[in-house]
């Protein structure tokens, strides 16, 4: 792996987590990792970083016991293919602990605890600025929904309204257009204030959500598993699966539709699969709402997958600490 470009990636980081995210993310392109985890050590180990874990990852039962391990010994704990990497000055309890999961005949660079420690020192990132960038994201998330509903569907109406100009017999499709148009605002309305998870919490909104979703004649199938839940880890998860599902409505033609959620140790995991047509992961450019999820999973520390084949469905699946 290049420890240049670690170093000046690890540069740019501005939070703890985005030193992790950061890191993880370079060593599983560099072929070194499966998959890693982070732990914060405070009092205890907290599980602040998921990287490329899946529902089927063996890390997930081993991580924090190896976490352990290497926070008591002050050095680096290896068991089969997982490797412990404790993030401190030495001779003192550490910051932090990574633990990876290394493929076959794979070493993480030995520069990489010195360069985590470093990073990790140099970022500090204020409370006022983090909610500055949480505003900001749903700024643009709310960009992205009017320009790929509301706007769509105004064109629409526009150059419908252009042709009845000359064909007269146009226009009760321009109205409907138009009204179609106005109902997406409406909804967007609606979806911005979130009341019923204010009110009932995620799980209770989720099923409330979905008995909705369902009038759309999709067969849906729910197995919802939700622990107690900060109210903005509850809200970005509700936009990652509302924004899955709105994705199998407008594309998928699926007949059925599962969305799960389950917790596993001190993880969440969470999937949507549908049994629509499907498509070709390397032909198809990444759509503003996948890149849209793909955010906001990871601002809670976690990862999000894609799924799909031509003719075989799609699976959204991620995971996030707890």
């Amino acid at each position: 792996m290049d420890c240049t470009r670690l170093a000046l990636a690890l540069a740019e980081a501005k939070t703890r987590e985005e030193v992790m995210r950061k890191a993880l993310r370079l060593l599983e392109e560099a072929g070194s990792i499966r998959c890693g985890e982070a732990y914060w050590v405070g009092e205890g180990l907290r599980l602040f970083q998921m990287q490329a874990c899946r529902t089927t990852c063996s890390l997930v039962g081993r991580s924090r016991r190896l976490a352990e391990e290497a926070v008591a010994q002050g050095s680096p704990v290896r068991a089969d293919t997982f490797l412990a990497l404790p993030v401190g000055e030495p001779g003192r309890r550490p910051l932090a602990v990574l633990v990876l999961s290394l493929e076959e005949g794979a070493t993480p660079p030995e520069a990489l605890a010195p360069l985590l420690l470093l990073a990790l020192k140099r970022a500090g990132l204020g409370q006022a600025a983090r909610l500055l960038r949480a505003q900001e994201e749903e700024r643009r998330r709310v960009g992205r929904e009017l320009h790929d509903g509301v706007g769509s569907l105004l064109t629409t109406a526009l150059l419908t309204l252009k042709v009845a100009e000359k064909h007269p017999e146009k226009l009760p499709e321009a109205r409907n257009q138009v009204a179609e148009a106005l109902e997406e605002v409406r909804r967007l309305s609606r979806e911005l204030r979130l009341p019923l998870l204010d009110d009932l919490g995620l799980e209770a909104a989720l099923r409330r959500y979905l008995e909705e979703y369902q009038k759309s004649g999709l067969r849906v199938e729910a197995d919802l598993q939700v622990p107690p839940l900060p109210k903005e880890k509850e809200v970005a998860l509700f936009r990652v699966l509302q924004e899955a599902l709105t994705n199998v409505l407008r594309h998928a033609k699926a007949r059925r539709v599962r969305v799960a959620l389950w917790v596993e140790e001190d993880r969440l995991f969470g999937a949507v699969e549908d049994d629509g047509v499907g498509f070709d992961l390397e032909r198809t450019p990444v759509s503003v709402g996948l890149l849209g999820m793909q955010e906001r999973i990871e601002g809670l520390g976690g990862s999000l997958h894609l799924r799909s084949a031509p003719g075989e469905g799609t699976r959204v699946e991620f995971g996030v600490p707890l």
